[in-house]
């Protein structure tokens, strides 16, 4: 089996922040599954990762659903002024 993309977090533990929020980097862009059981939204591994991404220096700038099972973030570095 292969490793999951890092840009997609189906769970916690596919969730590799030290991954993706690297320093040097303007913009991440992150799938995050929202619906893991079917019809039921389930924002905590939402808040999971926007809370780690704010800890190294990313704000949500945008968003967009994507199927109904996931959301399109896109995280942008902090202003260092």
């Amino acid at each position: 089996m292969s490793e999951p993309a890092p840009y997609v977090v189906e769970t916690v533990e596919d969730f590799a922040p030290d991954t993706l929020f690297v320093g040097g980097r303007d913009q991440v862009a992150v799938a995050v599954r929202i619906t893991p059981v079917y019809g039921q939204i389930d924002l905590g591994l939402l808040a999971h990762v926007i809370d780690d991404a704010n800890a190294r220096g990313y704000a949500l700038a945008r968003e967009l659903p994507f199927r109904d099972e996931w959301l399109l973030c896109v995280f942008e570095a902090f202003d260092e002024d």
